[in-house]
């Protein structure tokens, strides 16, 4: 992926961030914030966005270690569940 496809794509997730500085919050995608705020609020796109820019290990890295702290109790479960049926499908 090109920087230039990267950029574009990133955009998806501008609405997410109303009230933040967008220059600030593409500087930042790997801010424990950032993360939370798109798995909470994002829809399936903005998050499969978010994934493929930073990387599905970082996601997975931010449910398993700051997830249950900066996400609701319903999102936590939700994320610790995807990505415990993501693995199993993995090693299949």
């Amino acid at each position: 992926m090109t920087p230039k496809e990267n950029a574009s794509d990133i955009d998806i997730l501008k609405p997410l961030f109303w009230d933040y500085d967008w220059a600030s919050v593409k500087q930042n995608l790997l801010s424990p914030f950032v993360i939370a705020r798109v798995l909470e609020l994002g829809d399936p796109e903005q998050f499969r966005v978010l994934a493929k820019v930073i990387g599905d290990h970082a996601v997975r890295a931010f449910v398993v270690q700051k997830g249950i702290r900066l996400l609701s109790r319903r999102s936590y479960n939700f994320w610790q569940l995807f990505y415990q049926r993501h693995e199993s499908t993995e090693r299949a």
